[in-house]
């Protein structure tokens, strides 16, 4: 105990005390020793006090000798551990990747091919062994690509591309070009107005008129603004089933000068209209 804390306990002993306390040094000094320590739980109950009130908040405070509190930064909150896994994409069927290689899926594909050669008409030939420049692979062929889960059940909409390499059969020697079917299965993002639809083929673009085939309205860009493509035409079934066909002069994506390109599309834009009705492009 220092002189100022003698001092206050000697002032509280007379304060509480009608009569004064006995001169003896001893008894004062244990008086005041007394009125310290009460002092003392005092401050000890209020700081337990503010400790509580802090932790309730959120804020914990530790309290200074002069009795002032002084934050020391937010309690700590519970820890949390991540699964860097969980935003990954579970491809269906124990496949790696987008692509099915093989099985159901892959054969659903085939079988748009299948169907894409025998709708074409008699003004072209498919060319089976055209290829692309530098990988080789074969121009005509087909690919079924998983495209996403939809609904609270988690269903599967899958897109089906095939592709044929064509020649114009008046003139086989005029280079050779393309003809594509792209089908996307019911629960697509695919808007239902066939001119919102059609210009969406790849990101093509352009300007899209309405056509009248078969009793059903399909929608027609006879000149993308991609000017890798040739011609597309889109139709969407009711029940959710979009068909794109599209056209190019050229046999690959490549870019004008890379293989014998045609000199005009291999369809005029009737034909491709009526090509996108095909029935055994609606699958699923």
């Amino acid at each position: 105990m220092n002189e100022q804390e003698l001092r206050d306990g000697l002032r509280e002993i007379m304060a509480v005390s009608s009569q004064p306390p006995p001169m003896n040094p001893n008894t004062a000094l244990d008086a005041a020793k007394r009125a310290h320590k009460r002092r003392r739980a005092s401050w000890a109950g209020v700081a337990a006090g503010a400790a509580v009130v802090a932790l309730a908040a959120g804020t914990a405070f530790a309290l200074a000798p002069a009795g002032e509190s002084l934050p020391i930064g937010p309690a700590a909150a519970p820890t949390t551990t991540s699964n860097p896994d969980s935003t990954k994409t579970s491809w269906p069927n124990g496949q790696v990747d987008r692509t099915a290689r093989s099985g159901p899926r892959a054969n659903t594909a085939d079988g748009v091919l299948t169907a894409l050669k025998a709708a074409l008409p008699d003004t072209v030939k498919v060319d089976e062994e055209a290829a692309y420049p530098g990988s080789g692979d074969k121009v005509t062929g087909s690919q079924a690509s998983f495209d996403k889960y939809t609904g609270p059940d988690k269903k599967e909409v899958w897109q089906y591309l095939a592709t044929a390499a064509v020649t114009r059969k008046s003139a086989p020697n005029d280079g050779t070009g393309r003809v594509m079917a792209l089908v996307y299965t019911p629960g697509n993002s695919y808007p239902a107005d066939v001119c919102e639809l059609a210009p969406r083929f790849w990101g093509a673009g352009g300007a899209c008129q309405t056509m009248v085939v078969q009793g059903k309205t399909v929608g027609v860009v006879a000149q993308p603004e991609d000017t890798g493509i040739d011609g597309i035409v889109g139709y969407r079934y009711d029940d959710g089933t979009v068909v794109f066909v599209a056209q190019s002069k050229q046999s690959n994506n490549e870019g004008p000068g890379k293989g014998s390109s045609m000199a005009t599309a291999p369809l005029t834009v009737d034909q491709l209209a009526a090509l996108v009705l095909t029935p055994s492009f609606k699958v699923q």
